[in-house]
């Protein structure tokens, strides 16, 4: 087995499969290496802790695994260079369709998706000669290093797998997709993509203490308040049980409820329990749902915002979503990532993806149709009497029915003009 398909299986496994090659373990080799540029490594942006908001944090879940799984659902095609769709596939497509033996195409694209939104950065590592043909997996972000030499150039990419071993990976070996970055130029911070979630940081710190504080009300939810009848005198423990037992049995039950209670004592209430003013803090898990929305481009009716949730709005919310995250995030990567395997294939194709397939686009992803809809009510009519049934089932995504010399008028007739 070779060393690079050892460290290739430590991703999916966890377990160390290092087997001696000093070009791929952390040794002394590497750190000769390390002493004679003076390699600094890693940088100061930490990628671990937007992956843990990721997997902690209910805002940041919702709305990265939201984009991440929508977008890997859409259809992928090839295309030529004028973008018109090819119904032959190459290797590049093949291998998007199935790029290793542990994942779908779905689970591929949702892992790339999802360390590039909440990271800034997303790690392809190909692999030739893996079985018949080769093999993609995606590296977390929080996993990878880069080494950077002394003048600011990049050596190589250092994966650490779970069991703390690094293995280094050649540049070429690796597609690095990334986030524009203008402020994060320290140390190999400069080669890094930047997070969306950096800027918000205090967002999320913030929503992350609210929901412990909401959990926290409920898990130790118990007496509210002391009731104390203001004397001086001690009450026995004995006219306490007595009390109490009164009390539990005049207060509760679903008969009592919304009724008044009169006491012939002077009691004092003392609350134990979160007072208004305090619950409001709570309030605020709304505002950090609209603000970590609003970095992502993605509406938040999307997320259980009722109060600005109407049907009419949530389908344009939809709509607003494919168009301004789903399919520029999607072409950012395929791109990326077709122009790679290209290079490791020795391929020439382009893939991205089917925008047709879109439900929410479908309507104007049809150009006669919207061209249609524009006309005047009389242009309009005249241009459909000259369409064939064959382009008019079209207009409504159904399949031909082979006659494309018959032309249908607006009063249903259908007429043969070569039989004129």
């Amino acid at each position: 087995m070779s060393t690079r398909l050892e460290a290739f299986k430590s991703i999916f496994t966890g377990k160390s499969y290092i087997s001696g090659n000093p070009t791929y373990q952390n040794n002394s080799t590497f750190q000769v290496l390390n002493n004679y540029f003076g390699g600094l490594f890693g940088g100061t942006t930490n990628q671990s802790k937007f992956l843990e908001a990721y997997r902690c944090n209910p805002l940041v879940y919702m709305i990265i695994n939201k984009i991440a799984s929508t977008t890997s659902a859409i259809d992928l095609i090839s295309v030529d260079d004028d973008g018109k769709r090819l119904d032959n596939t190459g290797e590049v497509l093949n291998l998007l369709n199935n790029p290793n033996n542990k994942q779908t195409s779905i689970d591929f694209l949702v892992d790339c998706y999802v360390n590039l939104l909440a990271t800034g950065n997303c790690y392809q590592w190909c692999i030739k000669g893996v079985g018949a043909g080769a093999e993609i997996v995606v590296i977390p972000s929080s996993q990878m290093t880069l080494a950077v030499n002394r003048n600011g150039t990049l050596l190589h990419y250092i994966y650490r797998d779970a069991y703390g071993k690094d293995h280094n990976i050649p540049l070429e070996e690796i597609n690095h997709i990334k986030t524009n970055n203008s402020v994060n130029l320290n140390d190999s911070d400069v080669y890094l993509g930047m997070s969306p979630l950096q800027a918000l940081w205090v967002v999320v710190q913030s929503s992350n203490e609210k929901f412990k504080a909401e959990a926290s009300i409920f898990k130790n939810r118990g007496i509210i308040g002391i009731l104390t009848n203001k004397s001086d005198t001690p009450m026995l423990k004995k006219d306490r049980d007595i009390l109490q037992n009164q009390f539990d049995s005049e207060i509760g039950g679903a008969d009592k409820f919304n009724k008044i209670k009169i006491s012939n004592t002077d009691l004092n209430y003392i609350q134990t329990g979160m007072s208004p003013t305090d619950l409001k803090l709570l309030d605020g898990i709304t505002s950090s749902l609209r603000l970590l929305c609003s970095a992502y481009g993605m509406p938040s009716v999307l997320f259980n915002d009722n109060e600005k949730s109407t049907y009419n709005n949530v389908s344009e919310a939809r709509k607003t979503a494919s168009i301004d995250v789903y399919i520029p995030l999607a072409k950012k990567v395929l791109k990326s990532t077709t122009m790679f395997l290209n290079e490791q294939l020795g391929s020439d194709e382009m893939i991205t993806i089917d925008i047709t397939s879109i439900e929410e686009l479908k309507g104007s992803t049809n150009n006669v149709l919207h061209a249609i809809n524009s006309m005047p009510n009389n242009v309009a009519k005249e241009f459909i009497k000259a369409m064939s049934i064959d382009e008019l089932r079209a207009l409504g995504n159904l399949e031909a029915i082979g006659n494309t010399d018959l032309i249908i008028d607006l009063d249903g007739k259908e007429t043969n003009p070569e039989a004129d």
